[in-house]
């Protein structure tokens, strides 16, 4: 009876341990090489015990027709870049027992098949009738040289043109259909200046157009000038070109072959439309102690936003005199000729050509207080 006992606790014993064989062979993770596709758009989910949503990538594996939400990251080896679209193998490993607040599923990277990125249209290409151009028509110097390069302070006359060069005025040029907004800027100046623009206000349609305008530059060195089309918003054409600038003795100044104002010298207002942050008046050329000279100031335009005007001015002279004669000097006023007596300099320029000093007038019973430069040849 014993030998039967111990034969039947046996017997038991191994079922059991068969059977516990046979569960921990079903419990083992599987793991699978398998073909997956992520697309080039993402998605949301809410992550296990959140109620926000994160975006995600969106995949599916071979075979399956919808993608489905997968956090980034969860294919170990593999960055996703937005806007393109995958082809990987991977492994997928089934866990036999998975995290209580995780998935059941993990992924390994094996290889990126194909990697798509997004596709950029091509720009739609402007008929010929719809491009300009930009010219310099005129030139107009200073001093009343006779020279095909302009200068600082020259007055330059500019046209917007069609594709085969034809000025159209009165009339609007039929290329402006093609645009609502035209303007002139340069990657070199802080400003653009509105050729074009057309807009539409309690449904009255308005076109306001220049065809040819006109500008003084404060720059001593060639610059890029570019006139740019738009349409909603979008840049759609340009056409570029560069201005040759040459500095003379100073700014647009010749002192040995530019005119002289012998009477009744004229005071020019010098403005750059790209730049227009100051705005000078400038005097004809002039003659004293056998001495030629200008007198610069600045104006009191709009465009000057400071409370103290005064200040102002002494920057903006400031400012154009370092722009195109470096560091200030340390003249003393005995080296001039043609300041007014009694002067009180503030600072002095020179140049191989030019002495300039900025001076400060106090007011009187002719004059405000202001601030000035004189600029003679040596």
């Amino acid at each position: 009876m014993k030998t039967k006992s111990l034969s039947g606790i046996l017997m038991l014993f191994l079922f059991v341990m068969s059977f516990v064989s046979c569960d921990k062979n079903e419990l083992a993770d599987k793991v699978e090489t398998i073909r997956m596709y992520v697309s080039a758009e993402t998605g949301t989910y809410k992550p296990w015990g959140s109620d926000t949503s994160v975006e995600c990538m969106l995949v599916k594996e071979d075979g399956e027709l919808e993608y489905a939400p997968l956090a980034f990251g969860s294919i170990k080896g593999f960055d996703y870049v937005h806007n393109h679209a995958y082809e990987l193998e991977v492994y997928k490993t089934t866990l036999a027992n998975p995290p209580a607040d995780g998935s059941n599923t993990t992924y390994t990277l094996l290889e990126i098949i194909n990697d798509i990125p997004p596709v950029t249209p091509e720009p739609e290409t402007l008929p010929e009738e719809a491009k300009f151009k930009l010219k310099m028509v005129e030139l107009t110097p200073f001093m009343d040289l006779e020279t095909p390069l302009a200068a600082p302070f020259d007055f330059l006359t500019f046209q917007i043109l069609s594709h085969n060069d034809e000025y159209t005025f009165p009339a609007l040029p039929d290329f402006l259909n093609y645009y609502d907004l035209i303007e002139m800027s340069s990657p070199d100046l802080p400003d653009t200046y509105c050729i074009y623009r057309y807009s539409v206000d309690e449904g009255v349609a308005k076109r306001h157009f220049t065809s040819q305008w006109g500008s003084y530059f404060y720059e001593k060195t060639d610059f890029p000038i570019c006139l740019k089309g738009y349409k909603d918003g979008e840049l759609i054409y340009e056409h570029s070109t560069t201005q040759r600038m040459r500095e003379r003795d100073f700014l647009g100044v010749d002192w040995k072959k530019g005119s002289i104002a012998l009477a009744n010298p004229k005071t020019n207002c010098i403005y750059n439309i790209l730049d227009i942050k100051y705005e000078f008046l400038l005097t004809n050329t002039q003659e004293l102690n056998e001495t030629c000279y200008i007198k610069i100031q600045v104006s009191n335009s709009s465009n000057l936003t400071g409370t103290d005007y005064l200040k102002e001015q002494e920057a903006g002279l400031k400012w154009l005199l370092e722009k195109h004669l470096g560091e200030k000097s340390s003249l003393p006023a005995s080296d001039f000729k043609t300041l007014p007596e009694g002067a009180d300099i503030v600072e002095t320029y020179e140049n191989s050509t030019t002495l300039v000093a900025i001076l400060h007038q106090n007011a009187d019973d002719m004059h405000d207080e202001c601030y000035y430069a004189i600029a003679e040849s040596r």
